[in-house]
């Protein structure tokens, strides 16, 4: 008599759990061994995960500051609120502080970031280019604190990154820069300094090739936007890992500054 073994898939992951997983990371300081198998199994999971975490981390608060991208025009671009605490402003050429204790690790990007000055209401028809940038108040150079809780963030795949708020460990709005809708956003230099060295220096033009290419998608998954929302519009010369304590410095020559200290 033949014997037939029964097989049983496995589980998938529930997405409280997953998100347990991580708010455990920001509890003990212990990076989360993860890779794909282990993780959210597609997108809307992913998002999922984001969402419960944030719900834990802020009560249950609106966002109010966005990440938003996409590696290529060709992708869906991916986006993960901001928590309120890792939103910092360099008001008068004064550094933006941070606690080199909240961060794992600390990776720094250069970018502009947008405000909204008027709601967007939600609708079914996309938001056209002219209605964004009558609705943006006001566009500043940014810096993008990135930070993970995964031990290994390439290993553990593109769902857990995004599960993970896509790394994201701060942001901090610098500079208003003037007239930023006569801005070209072509050729500009962007430098980036760690503790007064050069680390980077490019010349080059916004991500995606243009500066509000994203903002479409993401009005119409986040149901609009409200008077005050930031949104930080993507990376312009890479992510670079730096060690801690360190003093940031992003700047777009000819439009501003944004400064860091991390410590």
């Amino acid at each position: 008599m033949l014997s037939l073994a029964l097989t049983t898939a496995p589980a998938m992951p529930d997405s409280l759990d997953l998100a347990a997983q991580l708010l455990d990371v920001y509890r003990t300081r212990q990076a989360l061994d993860a890779r794909p198998e282990t993780g959210p199994y597609d997108v809307a999971q992913a998002y999922a995960v984001q969402r419960a975490v944030w719900r834990e981390m802020t009560q249950g608060a609106r966002p109010a500051a966005w990440k938003v991208g996409a590696p290529n025009r060709h992708t869906e671009p991916t986006a993960a609120a901001v928590f309120p605490q890792r939103v910092t402003h360099a008001v008068a050429a004064r550094s933006a502080r941070f606690a080199a204790g909240e961060f794992l690790s600390l990776g720094v990007e250069a970018e502009i970031a947008v405000c909204f000055g008027c709601d967007l209401a939600a609708r079914d028809e996309p938001y056209g280019a002219d209605e964004i940038r009558a609705a943006i108040a006001s566009a500043h150079v940014a810096i993008e604190l990135v930070d993970t809780r995964l031990a290994d963030a390439d290993a553990a795949g593109p769902l857990w990154r995004l599960a993970d708020s896509l790394l994201n460990g701060g942001l901090v709005i610098g500079a208003e820069i003037a007239n930023w809708r006569d801005q070209t956003f072509s050729d500009l230099t962007v430098r980036i300094d760690v503790d007064g060295q050069r680390l980077i220096e490019t010349v080059g033009c916004q991500p995606l090739d243009d500066l509000l290419y994203c903002l479409p998608w993401w009005l119409a998954r986040n149901g609009g936007a409200r008077a005050g929302d930031i949104v930080t519009t993507g990376a312009w010369n890479g992510m670079h890992r730096i060690s801690m304590p360190a003093q940031i410095r992003v700047e777009f020559v000819g439009l501003g500054e944004a400064v860091a200290l991390v410590a």
